[in-house]
């Protein structure tokens, strides 16, 4: 009776102590890898800036007229590549990568649709615009607003553009002169 109850009090101990002991493990692990990913994304960063400055590369694009420091840039792109490989990996020790994917390809395709619906309606705006005030300055050869002055050069269905007497083009849309 005694043995009976050991066991039974060990398969119930093991049915809680397993699950824990395997999710904890998850845990640590995914925290470990995170972490050397981030300690071999700034070790490869920085040896990538590093050989770039040796073979000289800033110097050499300098005199073609490059002005920024692409050693730096490089370094810190592989940094964040290899962050991101940490990250990844960690998730997918958690089991969650595919969640978290779905959640960010979801959030860009949300921002990605307002920036494009953002953009079209200030462009829907300055073509209705366009239509009722396109006649008007079709038949004018000048313009003179209080900031634009010059001679108009093609009329559009959005804009017009402008040659000023310093011999600037300037773009004006429709929204700006209704």
């Amino acid at each position: 009776m005694f043995i009976n109850l050991m066991r039974i009090e060990h398969e119930m101990l093991e049915q809680f102590y397993l699950p824990v002991t395997s999710v904890f493990i998850k845990i640590v692990s995914a925290f470990l890898i995170f972490i050397i990913g981030l300690i071999v994304g700034k070790f490869a960063g920085l040896i990538v800036a590093s050989l770039l400055q040796e073979l000289k590369i800033d110097e050499i694009l300098e005199t073609i007229g490059v002005k920024f420091f692409i050693s730096k840039i490089a370094g810190t792109a592989v940094s964040i590549i290899v962050y991101i490989a940490g990250l990844i990996l960690a998730l997918n020790q958690l089991g969650i990568a595919e969640v978290v994917a779905i959640a960010i390809g979801a959030l860009f395709a949300v921002i990605i649709i307002l920036a494009v619906l953002l953009g079209a309606a200030d462009m829907i705006r300055n073509f209705f615009a366009g239509l009722a005030l396109r006649k008007k300055y079709l038949l004018k050869k000048s313009i003179s607003l209080p900031t634009v002055k010059g001679k108009i050069v093609e009329v559009g269905y959005t804009k017009i553009k402008v040659l000023t007497k310093e011999k600037d083009v300037l773009v004006v849309p429709f929204m700006a002169l209704d």
